[in-house]
């Protein structure tokens, strides 16, 4: 056994509850195929009629182990991801080591024929050696940052301990500060996951009750929901029968949301985002009319924040009506008489990744000397950074005029709402492979 794994899995869970851990995870895997083909089998019975697939993480070593029996799922509609080539932390390889391993892990999919757009590091570790082997390769997406929440979860002082733990550890943000969006790093996507998953609420906070864990992961879904954020909810195969039914009342209740939430894979959000961050504004100004022409996928929502909030079916986070946009000259145009008030308008003092950030969150942004009075007007920012982001976004939904906005979502969701799963071992023998790849 690893003497890296040793240390890695002490140091995170605690001497006792490592041993603890172990012991699950032998009686977990001794069901081996069994088990995993029995929760493929549930999420097709629970998820298929909802329209809810998931997308697997898969170990590249794993994948060329377990060929003929993941051939069986192909046809599902879930969708398959890498995850490493061998479970090992990649940020202890060199950077020729990483490039290797990233390598190995697209190969091993391409030999097995399945389609494979994403990566996400083992153990969610990762450095710029990481990154950097990742630009080079032909994969599009990563995900392997935490977004931690703490609704409904109330650690004991000894758990405390283990959770600043996770902090130097992994990559972790604060709800308070992140905004859950993806966002691009380097070429590729990087989606963010909502914590705790359940490996945080079954082993670190001890939340162990079907419906505790429910009302958890609940209360962030309905928190996210009124961001108009990601849900992405993160589990682990040999966990599923704790989490079977949660995972079910999570996509009925999203389902049953209006506005609609979005429900898709981590594929099909980066080829969202990608497609929508292709988009532009631009201001026609003729004659006393204006028309405010957007270029974007023609799923995309245009919306008017207005100057009240209120709450109903049609409103998106309670802010924000669909725009009245009519085509002109072949464009998606907003036609108005005063068109700054649409706007928002910077100050010359402002760092450029004000203006940068605002436009992602698809606003009409422009640098004036001269502010319009009837224009939201944004001054000061010399510097900007993330613990800036959200402030700022908070501060102009809360302002009272009818800007217009690109929305974050396709057909006028909501919020998104996406669900994936770690794949490491299938059997005993996979688990104990695990250990000795660290």
């Amino acid at each position: 056994m690893s003497i890296g794994f040793l240390s890695h899995v002490i140091e995170t869970k605690g001497l006792f509850h490592s041993i603890e851990r172990t012991l699950q995870v032998l009686l977990r895997y001794s069901f081996g195929r069994q088990r995993f083909t029995e929760m493929m089998e549930a999420l097709e019975k629970g998820l298929g009629p909802i329209g809810v697939r998931v997308t697997f993480c898969v170990t590249g070593d794993l994948l060329e182990s377990h060929h003929s029996f993941f051939e069986r799922f192909r046809d599902l509609g879930h969708e398959f991801a890498a995850h490493g080539y061998v479970h090992t932390n990649m940020k202890l390889k060199r950077l020729e080591e990483q490039c290797d391993l990233v390598e190995k892990s697209y190969a091993a999919f391409e030999k097995a024929r399945l389609p494979v757009n994403g990566f996400r590091c083992p153990y969610l570790s990762y450095n710029g050696d990481t990154m950097a082997a990742l630009g080079k390769s032909r994969f599009l997406w990563t995900s392997n940052n935490l977004i931690l929440w703490d609704e409904g979860v109330n650690p004991k002082a000894s758990y405390n301990r283990h959770m600043k733990k996770l902090g130097l550890l992994y990559n972790t943000s604060s709800h308070e500060v992140a905004i859950s969006l993806p966002s691009q790093a380097g070429k590729l996507i990087d989606i963010p996951i909502t914590a705790p998953d359940d490996e945080m609420l079954f082993e670190r906070y001890r939340v162990k009750e079907s419906s505790a864990i429910t009302g958890v992961w609940s209360s962030i879904f309905e928190k996210i929901y009124s961001r108009g954020e990601l849900f992405h909810l993160l589990f682990h195969p040999e966990r599923f029968r704790y989490f079977e039914r949660t995972i079910k009342v999570l996509a009925e209740q999203a389902r049953e949301k209006s506005p609609k939430v979005w429900f898709a894979t981590l594929g099909e959000i980066t080829a969202w985002w990608e497609r929508r961050q292709s988009s532009a504004w631009e201001i026609e100004n003729t004659n006393g009319r204006a028309w405010l022409r957007l270029t974007a996928p023609p799923e995309s929502a245009v919306l008017m924040k207005r100057t009240e909030r209120q709450h109903d079916d049609r409103s998106i986070c309670g802010i924000y009506s669909v725009a009245d946009m009519s085509m002109r000259d072949g464009y998606s145009c907003f036609e108005t008489d005063d068109w700054k008030k649409h706007t928002i308008q910077l100050s010359n003092s402002c760092s450029p990744d004000v203006r940068r950030f605002l436009s992602e969150e698809g606003f009409i942004v422009t640098v004036e000397e001269e502010p319009h009075k009837e224009a939201l007007l944004i001054d000061g920012y010399q510097r900007f950074g993330d613990n800036d982001r959200r402030p700022l976004l908070e501060m102009v939904e809360k302002a009272p005029y009818p800007l217009l906005r690109l929305w974050r979502w396709p057909y006028g969701a909501q919020c998104a709402f996406a669900i994936s799963s770690d794949v490491d071992s299938i059997n005993v023998a996979d688990f104990f492979k695990r250990m000795l790849n660290f």
